[in-house]
C-alpha cells in the first residue's frame, strides 16, 4: 500500500492543464485537490502586481476569501511565466497575455515569434519561473512561497503540439527536445512548476 498523504493543498487555479500537471508532481505525501470548478469556477482575480510573487498572493488572497465559507486548509496559487532577457523580461508576468487580454497561447507564440525574428546567440536564451504561494484559507495568513525556474532556448518555431502556452517554443538547457515534444513525465521531473512546487511541499510538510 502507498504512503497515506499527510498534506491536503487546494489547488487555485481556472486552468485545468496546471491542475494535471500539479497532481501527477505531488510527492506521496502530499494531495493536491481542485479547488474550483465548472459548477464552482474560481473567481476573478485583479493581477496587478509587478513581480510573480504579488500576483501569486494577490491569487491566493481571493481564492481563500472564496473559499473559506467552504472548507478549512491550505490553498496554493501560483504565477509563472516566460522571461527573454533580449526582450527586457518580456512576456514576463503578461506571459498569459502578452497579446492582449483573451488572447490564445497560439496567438501569445506568434507575438514571441515575431518579437524574437531575426535574434541569435544569446539573444534567444529565456527561463520559466515559478512563484508558489500557500495561504491558511481560514485566516488568510502566507504560510510559505517558493520559486522554481529553468533555464534554456525560445526556438526559430513551434516544436511538437504538446504541453500548453510557450511549451513548443522553449527548449531547457541540454535537451533537443521543447517542452512540446517532451513526454509529461519528463517536464514535470525538470520544469519550473516542478522545482517550486516540491520547495513548497518540503516547507509546508517539515516538521
Amino acid at each position: 500500500m502507498g504512503k497515506k498523504a499527510c498534506l491536503v493543498l487546494y489547488l487555485g487555479t481556472g486552468n485545468s492543464h496546471k491542475v494535471l500537471e500539479f497532481m501527477k508532481m505531488a510527492p506521496p505525501n502530499v494531495s493536491v485537490l481542485q479547488a474550483f470548478s465548472s459548477e464552482y469556477p474560481s473567481p476573478n482575480v485583479l493581477e496587478s502586481g509587478k513581480t510573480f510573487f504579488v500576483n501569486a498572493y494577490l491569487k491566493a488572497e481571493t481564492f481563500a476569501g472564496a473559499l473559506r465559507e467552504k472548507v478549512e486548509g491550505v490553498i496554493i496559487s501560483d504565477d509563472s511565466g516566460l522571461v527573454v532577457p533580449a526582450l527586457s523580461g518580456a512576456p514576463g508576468i503578461l506571459s498569459a497575455r502578452y497579446a492582449g487580454e483573451g488572447a490564445s497561447d497560439a496567438q501569445n507564440r506568434e507575438l514571441l515569434l515575431k518579437n524574437m525574428k531575426g535574434r541569435t546567440g544569446s539573444d534567444r536564451r529565456a527561463s520559466f519561473v515559478c512563484v508558489l504561494v500557500a495561504m491558511d484559507i481560514k485566516t488568510g495568513d502566507l504560510m510559505a512561497s517558493s520559486v522554481g525556474s529553468v533555464s534554456g532556448r525560445i526556438a526559430n518555431g513551434l516544436m511538437g503540439e504538446g504541453g500548453f502556452g510557450y511549451d513548443p517554443l522553449f527548449v531547457p538547457d541540454g535537451y533537443r527536445a521543447s517542452f512540446g515534444i517532451m513526454a509529461p513525465e519528463e517536464k514535470n521531473r525538470i520544469s519550473h512548476r516542478f522545482l517550486a512546487f516540491r520547495k513548497l511541499c518540503s516547507m509546508l510538510v517539515a516538521p
